[in-house]
């Protein structure tokens, strides 16, 4: 069995959109992160990444969602993604929720979606101060999930 994989999602040329390449590559460099645990940062496209969650029992899922939590609060989508909007952002991809939905029907992988709040997506090329500041307690968050 191959091991759990993580993919950070998000395009780092949008402000805070970035946020889960961010967080990928920080718990990537993370000596706490687990020898079992592979992670990959993925850009915006998460269907690119089926070859490489064929055959994983579970597959963990970063990635901005825009809600009214406060910057940087992080909301865990185990099963079902309840509530989430489905809404294409444009024609050439799927929604990271519709593309979740595509590789569960494909395969048999256990996906979690691990959303993290932000208030906007702008040009800029890198992330809000207030999300910036919150990235060492989103990456503790995301190795407690990982455990």
């Amino acid at each position: 069995m191959k091991p759990l994989l993580v993919i950070g999602l998000g395009n780092p040329l949008m402000g805070d959109d970035g946020i889960g390449c961010h967080v990928a590559a920080r718990l990537a460099g993370d000596p706490r992160l687990p020898e079992s645990v592979e992670v990959i940062s993925g850009g915006t496209d998460l269907l690119r990444f089926a070859s490489q969650i064929e055959g994983r029992s579970r597959v963990f899922i970063l990635d901005a969602i825009h809600d009214d939590a406060e910057p940087g609060a992080v909301s865990v989508f185990a099963a079902d993604l309840p509530g989430l909007d489905e809404r294409q952002e444009h024609a050439h991809h799927l929604s990271a929720v519709q593309a979740i939905g595509v590789l569960r029907i494909l395969m048999p992988v256990r996906i979690t979606l691990v959303g993290i709040s932000i208030s906007s997506a702008a040009i800029e090329s890198g992330l809000s101060p207030a999300l910036d500041t919150r990235v060492p307690a989103i990456v503790d968050r995301v190795l407690q999930e990982l455990a």
